[in-house]
């Protein structure tokens, strides 16, 4: 259970000023900013595959200039949050604290828990306020402005339509091997009947094999010249004869053909709607945080490495 508490400061909060002695790495508007923040925000960014015992006092060091940004960010806009008034919601905040009690069997489990990162009741508390205030005001001054009304999603499907046109498609199925008689024996197998994803799966040279040498939809461009030119002349169900290609030899069957198309609006809209909103949140976002650090008091007192 330690190690759901300490993944759940590390990823889900950020921590506050520490409390009693801790280096102070930066200042915000004179709000100090301790290595246990830093320390904090690196344990998040540091991918979870290098595992962070194991990562050497060097290694976490090139991390630090990202890790010393972020923190600096997450303090603005909080102070944003406060210039602006705004409060986080009470009973939300004693939701989330008796959600995460209830991962521990008892409540010495759970003060331990505690104990272990340093913490009182009152300052998990304050911390979860905190992240609540900041998940509020991004919503406030990013998440919502860059929300897009549906005419608004029309207008731009309409000036680039030329975007949503869909390239022709065929979907294969391949055999490949280096011996060409191996790929001859193989194709007289098949048309004497046998089950081609059989015989891909049993026969075949390549990690297609696994699945019965489907290789999905492909469009024009993305096949090795011989086999686009040889798939060309298939129709829907045939086999190739073995082609010669990059030092294998292929036997391709044309499982399906999706012919060029307009994608209309209605296909586009929701895919459409999530990049054009996260563009545009992510210029909000800029934006806003430029201009808090344009009139905020930035002192930093450590070197980082990118």
């Amino acid at each position: 259970m330690l190690k759901i508490f300490s993944s759940f400061i590390a990823i889900i909060l950020f921590c506050l000023p520490a409390y009693g002695e801790d280096v102070v790495v930066a200042k915000v508007n004179g709000t100090a900013l301790t290595q246990k923040n830093l320390d904090t925000e690196l344990d998040r960014l540091i991918p979870q595959i290098t595992f962070h015992r194991n990562v050497s006092p060097e290694k976490r060091k090139y991390y630090y200039g990202k890790a010393l940004e972020e923190i600096i960010t997450k303090e603005l806009e909080y102070q944003d949050a406060l210039a602006k008034g705004m409060k986080p919601d009470k009973d939300k905040v004693e939701a989330q604290i008796e959600k995460f009690k209830k991962r521990f069997k008892s409540k010495e489990a759970y003060k331990a828990a505690l104990d272990k990162e340093g913490l009182t009741e009152d300052q998990l508390r304050a911390q979860v306020e905190r992240e609540m205030l900041i998940h509020a005001v991004i919503v406030k001054t990013v998440s919502e402005p860059a929300q897009l009304r549906e005419a608004e999603l029309k207008e731009y499907y309409e000036k680039n339509k030329s975007k949503f046109k869909q390239p022709e498609a065929i979907r294969l199925r391949l055999i490949s091997t280096k011996d060409e008689k191996k790929a001859r024996d193989i194709l007289a197998k098949l048309k004497d009947g046998d089950d081609f994803g059989e015989l891909a799966y049993n026969l075949s040279e390549d990690d297609y094999r696994v699945k019965g040498g489907d290789i999905g939809y492909v469009h024009k461009g993305r096949m090795l010249p011989e086999i686009e030119e040889a798939a060309s002349k298939l129709k829907v169900g045939e086999l190739s004869e073995p082609i010669k290609a990059d030092n294998r030899w292929y036997i391709i069957k044309l499982e399906d053909k999706k012919p060029a198309h307009q994608i209309s609006f209605e296909e586009a809209k929701e895919k459409l709607k999530r990049e054009l909103e996260a563009d545009r949140a992510a210029e909000l976002k800029k934006k806003w945080v430029d201009g808090l650090k344009a009139k905020a008091k930035i002192e930093v007192f450590i070197k980082t490495e990118e």
